[in-house]
């Protein structure tokens, strides 16, 4: 009962939390065609809406912390999104090398300094993504280990599932910040235009796989 309790708690939030994330989209492609009457206007606009879609994802995390703490096994397989949503999951969110497919959605003009500090990012991200990637056969190698120095199989089971809780919760914990951190980096290095540009691109995405999968779970259903 308390798992379906979490479940439904964050079902609505997570509605909730993508309406407004469709507000936030309409913002963001409104700077892009929308231009004030000066350069100094637009940089406060931009970095105004950034901002506010930053702390947005701020209060998805935030709300996604709890569920870790709660159960965490629930994020691996979360019945608030769709199947097809579920099929981009890595660790429990989005893949971190997303962020540089998406920022060739849009033509960001991106300088020469900027191109190679992306590149450089990008070989960083890859390089820690690969070894978040190979914690999981490392725990569950830990959890085997377990057998040798405990007494009497409950008494093991228990100590490995706690063991592997607890290390799945460091896991995920992990995964978001280099998301976090992936996406922070990035917007170091563009414009504000730029950035608007990319989140637009961001956002985009994440509303688009999950108006598709939604679509084509309803179709399975009635089929």
């Amino acid at each position: 009962m308390a798992e379906n309790s979490i479940v439904r708690s964050f079902e609505n939030f997570f509605q909730g939390w993508m309406n407004r994330q469709e507000q936030y989209h309409q913002e963001l492609i409104q700077a892009i065609t929308t231009h004030g009457t000066s350069f100094e206007e637009n940089e406060i606009r931009n970095k105004e809406l950034i901002t506010r879609v930053l702390n947005h994802y701020i209060e998805y995390y935030t709300a996604k912390a709890r569920i870790i703490q709660e159960d965490v096994f629930l994020l691996f397989c979360p019945l608030w999104f769709s199947s097809f949503e579920r099929f981009y999951l890595w660790l429990a969110g989005f893949r971190p090398l997303l962020a540089f497919r998406l920022l060739s959605t849009y033509d960001l003009e991106l300088t020469e300094d900027q191109s190679q500090r992306i590149n450089s990012l990008q070989e960083e991200i890859k390089r820690e993504v690969q070894q978040l990637t190979d914690a999981p056969t490392q725990v569950v190698a830990l959890g085997e280990d377990t057998r040798h120095i405990q007494n009497g199989v409950t008494v093991h089971l228990d100590f490995t599932i706690d063991i592997f809780r607890t290390s799945m919760e460091a896991l995920v914990e992990s995964a978001d910040y280099l998301r976090g951190k992936t996406i922070a980096k990035i917007l170091e290095i563009l414009s504000s235009s730029q950035a608007v540009k990319f989140l637009a691109a961001v956002t985009q995405f994440q509303l688009g796989i999950r108006r598709y999968g939604q679509r084509r779970d309803g179709e399975h259903q009635r089929a």
